[in-house]
């Protein structure tokens, strides 16, 4: 009989044990995980990603009027942008709340569909399966990548390049563009979240259950 209880006990621990480092393991950083970095040709410019749509997703945003960030254009039709992370980097921040050094974002824009079965002012569309705003277009993307030994000195050891004001193909390469084109914003609204923009995307929301 004590051999019974004392079997028992061990199964207790052991279970215990395996529990804890479940949750340990599900927890833990993935500091060992090698981070997918971005490819550079000689005079510094990148390769601008082409399987980005295979990233994960984590977020959308509407930007109805204004200027074209790309080119300073007006808006003529809304601009609908989707953020894209890739897999290693967003492992490693879901896991960490922080941005490994190789970190490859990309925000690609589409216009919103602007013909005569839409309203002008709501640019709600009519169509025979359903009224809503509708993805016409790809116009383009702008592309993050966080590099500490390329450049030591702007803030986070982000680059900023763009495809520019373009519809698909988009180029092979892009240079890295001014502090001035886009990074500024991020100083200036995003400086206490590594100057990424991650409370704004539900997808990095690390609260979340529905985040693995």
């Amino acid at each position: 009989m004590r051999n019974k209880y004392v079997l028992i006990l061990a199964l207790a621990l052991f279970s215990q044990a395996t529990t804890v480092f479940a949750v340990s393991k599900m927890d833990a950083p993935t500091d060992n995980e090698q981070i997918v970095r971005a490819h550079f040709q000689t005079d510094g410019s990148v390769n601008l990603p082409k399987d980005f749509h295979h990233w994960v997703h984590v977020g959308t945003f509407v930007k109805e009027s204004g200027n074209n960030l790309f080119d300073n254009s007006k808006i003529v039709a809304p601009l609908i942008a989707n953020t894209y992370i890739e897999p290693s980097a967003y492992r490693h921040y879901m896991a960490t709340g922080n941005w490994a050094d190789g970190s490859q974002i990309v925000k690609e824009f589409t216009d919103a569909e602007n013909g005569e079965n839409c309203d002008k002012v709501s640019h709600v569309c009519k169509t025979p399966f359903g009224t809503a705003i509708f993805q016409e277009s790809y116009t383009g993307y702008g592309y993050m990548v966080k590099d500490k030994k390329r450049f030591p000195d702007v803030a986070g050891n982000w680059a900023f390049f763009t495809t520019g004001n373009v519809k698909p193909p988009y180029p092979e390469t892009a240079k890295v563009e001014p502090v001035s084109k886009c990074l500024a914003c991020h100083i200036t609204h995003a400086s206490d979240q590594d100057y990424v923009f991650a409370a704004q995307k539900i997808g990095l929301d690390r609260t979340s259950p529905n985040n693995p």
